[in-house]
């Protein structure tokens, strides 16, 4: 069975995909999807499995969302600290947390900002991530891997009663849940979701190829050292000055595209994505980040042009696409089947304006980046 018909399987209940991986794939759309379908595909057969055995198992983490959007009851508890969690909860289209460090757990710096939630990249000391071929078993320096984040919620976002074979605990004194399983020769998957602020909360998932990298007692400690900073914008570099009616930003990365690739970091070669939703999109009962490739949706990618990765001007099954800087940069709109037509696809394309890519000074607030 493939892994998306696997993550299909555990979502059921979410908005339909109208392409397969085997269209993305064939479109040439060249964003890192590998790591993303590995956790999610991990976590979506943990969650399928553990149904089959009626044992507790992780929710998948991937672009699930009920057609009925859920909302989470407010806790009544007075332990909730609002005014300190106050800069943690600025304009959806800011930065308001920074990278830090608890022992051998490091959060990066946040680099997606949205509506609905911010993704930091999550890594630990000795381990590598799912972008290394191979598996554990043939690789020749054997260091185990792992794909972790840490997602910021927007009040309402997070459906934490959906949450699986969870038990109670606390984090910093906020409410919290956490759970755990492993099952056969697949990861060891941990999630603890703790409510940072009243109806608002802050989620680290981890898919590991082994038990103690990292152990649940870590990530309570990393939770725990969670903190507001000083809030900064997320920007592009580019100016937009087509957006097609009935879409607005829903999601924007910063040397990623603004989904749940960013469970691997910040990349080398890929500057900006920006993903646009209609207004329809749930931003409410979600179970984890959405995918690339989102119902109604289309997106602006910028990343560099390389070898391994070479652009082809033109369009393809969904994929317009442009070289600027001499053939050094690829600039590409992708939008799910049918949501814009070519012509509407190369408007957007052709509607791009690029600031210098290898310098942030000149990049621009994605608030103030778009006109119409």
């Amino acid at each position: 069975m493939r892994v998306d018909e696997v993550v299909n399987m555990a979502t059921d209940d979410g908005p339909p995909l109208r392409v397969s991986i085997d269209d993305i794939v064939a479109s040439g759309r060249r964003v890192q999807r590998r790591r993303r379908t590995i956790l999610a595909g991990g976590l979506a057969m943990a969650a399928v499995a553990a149904v089959a055995v009626t044992t507790a198992a992780l929710v998948p983490m991937g672009p699930r969302t009920d057609k009925q959007p859920a909302t989470v009851a407010a806790s009544s508890s007075p332990s909730v600290p609002t005014a300190a969690a106050a800069p943690l909860l600025a304009d959806p289209l800011e930065f308001t947390f920074s990278g830090y460090s608890v022992g051998p757990v490091h959060v990066q710096n946040p680099i997606v900002a949205g509506n609905a939630y911010q993704i930091a990249a999550v890594t630990v000391d000795g381990t590598t991530d799912s972008r290394h071929r191979g598996k554990v078993s043939d690789r020749r320096d054997m260091t185990p891997r792992l794909d972790a984040s840490l997602t910021l919620y927007r009040p309402g976002a997070y459906a934490v009663q959906r949450l699986a074979g969870t038990t109670s605990t606390t984090v910093a004194g906020h409410r919290a849940l956490k759970a755990e399983h492993h099952q056969g020769f697949g990861p060891w998957l941990r999630t603890l979701a703790w409510e940072y602020a009243p109806n608002a909360w802050a989620v680290l998932d981890s898919s590991a190829d082994r038990a103690d990298l990292p152990t649940m007692g870590q990530l309570e400690a990393t939770a725990a050292a969670l903190t507001g900073a000083a809030a900064r914008p997320a920007t592009v570099p580019f100016r937009l000055s087509y957006v097609p009616a009935g879409y607005d930003v829903f999601a924007v990365g910063d040397h990623m595209t603004g989904s749940l690739d960013a469970v691997g970091g910040p990349s080398a070669t890929e500057y900006s994505g920006l993903i646009f939703a209609r207004s329809g999109l749930p931003q409410t009962g979600l179970l984890g980040p959405y995918d690339n490739m989102m119902w109604g949706a289309f997106q602006i990618m910028i990343s560099a042009n390389t070898a391994d990765s070479p652009g082809t001007p033109g369009c393809d099954s969904g994929l317009c696409t442009r070289l600027a800087e001499g053939g050094k940069v690829t600039v590409e709109v992708a939008s799910d089947a049918g949501s814009l037509s070519k012509a509407e696809t190369m408007k957007v394309l052709n509607g791009i304006s690029l600031t210098d890519v290898n310098d942030t000074k000149t990049w621009v607030d994605v608030r103030t980046a778009l006109t119409r």
